[in-house]
């Protein structure tokens, strides 16, 4: 297979690609997905922490909503969603002048390790919604999540947008509507499992929407653009399927089919970190996925991402993870809110 057809490292490696988002929606792997649903009357309001490296959501069943992200705002009706995928701070609430309750002092039920039912009793008009706070497999995704917008947002079964347009759901408007309300069933009529069933329908959701706006947007610089890019493009499938290569800058840039220095220009502009550095990262974050696997030893993971050395490798995941290597595989994903907020 040539460099330019390689492919990157995700679940269904191997097959041909068909098509070009499906190893980039590849890596949204979920392994720490946590939901709640709240019932809540207004005024109410809650302040959303800040959890880097997080990405969080809002799915609004019914009543209306506004959440307000870093001072973008944006008002939610029946079955929007909206994502937040650099896990900043925030608030929603009821109305732009509700007051906002720290998530923390929310009077709320644990149902379970990873799901919780909120309330907050107004007295006004009522809303349910369903939140969410999402970790990932691939420590790689936040290449992927780097390079999105602040706020992600889907029109929901009313068809409404951010710009009052009419139902712009095209051909995926029915499935979505549908997909909007079995979740809206399962946390009306709770029954055992309904925090898997919530959040695995939920992860259709957060996918369907990363996947608009990849159809959507082009931007000029990061991640994806250097994915778009026909001489950036096949480099980085290159590199994420075979991190292990004794990769230099010149055999970058032969697959590149661009000269040394014009390579490297290209690169460190569009994904904003020089070339080599990108494949040590590359590297390291395919260490982490394979130290996931308790049989694996750390030399055995050391010498799969290329290095000979233990100590280099050892010193190397540390600069890009902030742990040793046992002590990443012994945390494992966190198995509670309280773990996301403490790491």
């Amino acid at each position: 297979m040539s460099d330019a057809a390689a492919l990157l490292p995700v679940s269904g490696a191997g097959k041909p690609q068909v098509d070009p988002w499906a190893d980039v929606l590849g890596t949204l792997e979920m392994d720490a997905v946590f939901c709640s649903t709240g019932r809540f009357s207004e005024p109410w309001g809650i302040a959303m922490p800040a959890l880097p490296g997080v990405l969080m959501f809002h799915l609004l069943l019914d009543g209306r909503a506004l959440v307000d992200v870093e001072g973008e705002k944006h008002d939610l009706g029946p079955g929007d969603l909206v994502l937040v995928p650099h896990g900043a701070g925030h608030a929603i609430t009821g109305t732009g002048d509700d007051p906002a309750t720290g998530l923390w002092d929310v009077d709320r039920t644990v149902v379970a390790d990873r799901y919780e039912q909120l309330r907050i009793d107004g007295g006004g008009r009522p809303a349910t919604l369903v939140c969410g706070a999402v970790g990932f497999t691939d420590p790689g995704v936040g290449r992927l999540l780097a390079s999105l917008p602040a706020v992600l947002r889907a029109p929901g079964s009313a068809g409404h947008d951010a710009g009052g347009g009419g139902d712009d759901d095209g051909p995926d408007g029915g499935w979505l509507r549908a997909v909007v309300a079995a979740i809206d069933h399962e946390v009306r009529h709770p029954r055992p499992g309904t925090d898997v069933v919530t959040a695995r329908l939920a992860d259709v959701l957060l996918v369907h929407v990363v996947r608009r706006w990849l159809e959507a947007e082009e931007p000029a610089s990061g991640w994806i653009a250097a994915l778009r890019d026909p001489a950036l493009g096949p480099v980085l499938r290159a590199v994420h399927a075979r991190p292990q290569s004794p990769w230099t800058l010149e055999s970058l840039a032969a697959v590149a089919s661009l000269s040394r220095s014009a390579f490297a220009e290209r690169f460190a502009r569009t994904v904003g970190e020089p070339p080599m550095s990108y494949v040590a990262g590359c590297r390291m974050d395919a260490a982490a996925r394979l130290l996931r696997d308790p049989d694996a030893s750390v030399e055995r993971v050391a010498r799969q991402v290329g290095y000979d050395s233990v100590p280099g490798f050892h010193r190397a995941f540390v600069r890009r993870h902030g742990a040793t290597p046992g002590a990443w595989r012994a945390a494992g994903p966190a198995r509670s809110m309280a773990e996301v907020l403490a790491r």
